[in-house]
């Protein structure tokens, strides 16, 4: 009797190339529900997603990902293309432009019997630019800064999609009606072992929450995850892609993600204060940027990291 091939092992018990050799036959699929001429499809990463960027014979360059089991349902995947199609429309900021199926939908649901369950997939362009990060400068954090004021403004607008919260403690307070209840807030403390420091971020959170409100000046849709691997340049201008954490919160979040997201590097406090100033020249709200506000929100932010 002939030993067990890699093709009969369960996907859980598979490494990170294998899985993304099964889930490559199953982007395969998917790509055929495009009017897409495919010329080469090649792996980008295995994360909570996986990637690949797909070279077509039309000469274009695309990206296809498949979402993870557990993430965003299709309907959630949806509204993100959605929300992506409508920035492309009616605005010049420069981020993933879906491209539909042949019938139509910014979402396609494939099945592999070698992966064991449906996932849904999206193709959007190719995002031209580079990833900066430790060369990052201040006039480059302006830019980013006027980048996210204007998504915001945009993002103050787009009511009724199928998208969570970003700022919800954990999994569990993403299924409850309150995120931030005394249930939710009790097991994730439990979870972080009692770690005082995961309740006083979180008391800060709701008492900013509270005080800001959710009026649409300092509320709306957001990326969610603006950090130097969701933000590159090309030609002076900025690009924003993977929006795949975007939801509704506060405004304050978002650039408390990305001021959080420069601590390791040496001119942080010029950076952070360019981002600053220059998203106050598209929206001069003092509360969505104020030290305390934003402290607070960073707070909150390394408390998720720690409880995923």
């Amino acid at each position: 009797m002939a030993g067990s091939t890699a093709n009969d092992r369960p996907f859980a018990a598979l490494d990170r190339s294998g899985r993304t050799r099964r889930l490559r036959r199953l982007a395969e699929a998917a790509l055929t529900d495009y009017d897409v001429p495919v010329a080469r499809l090649t792996p980008l990463g295995h994360g909570h997603n996986t990637t690949f960027r797909v070279d077509g014979a039309d000469g274009h360059r695309y990206v296809l990902r498949v979402q993870r089991p557990d993430g965003p349902s299709a309907a959630q995947v949806r509204s993100e293309m959605a929300w992506l199609a409508t920035l492309c429309r009616e605005t010049d900021l420069v981020v993933p432009r879906p491209v539909p199926t042949r019938a139509r939908d910014l979402v396609t649901v494939v099945a592999d019997p070698a992966v064991p369950e449906p996932r849904a997939c999206v193709l959007c362009h190719w995002v031209e630019g580079r990833f900066v990060d430790e060369r990052l400068s201040p006039p480059q954090l302006y830019a980013l800064g006027e980048f996210t004021g204007r998504l915001h403004l945009h993002g103050a607008r787009m009511n009724g999609l199928d998208r969570g919260r970003v700022d919800d403690l954990t999994e569990f307070g993403r299924s409850q009606v309150d995120g931030f209840s005394d249930a939710v807030l009790e097991r994730a403390v439990a979870q972080a072992g009692g770690d005082a420091r995961v309740r006083a971020a979180v008391e800060r959170a709701r008492a900013v929450r509270a005080e800001l409100g959710c009026g649409a000046d300092v509320f709306g849709l957001v990326h969610g995850d603006l950090r130097q691997h969701n933000y590159l340049f090309r030609r002076g201008r900025v690009r924003a892609i993977d929006f795949d954490d975007c939801g509704f919160g506060h405004f304050a979040y978002d650039l408390a993600v990305t001021i959080g997201e420069l601590g390791h590097l040496p001119q942080r406090a010029e950076l952070r204060a360019a981002l600053l100033d220059g998203y106050r020249s598209v929206r001069p709200d003092a509360a969505t940027t104020d030290r305390a506000v934003l402290a607070a929100f960073a707070e909150l932010r390394q408390a998720q990291l720690r409880l995923r």
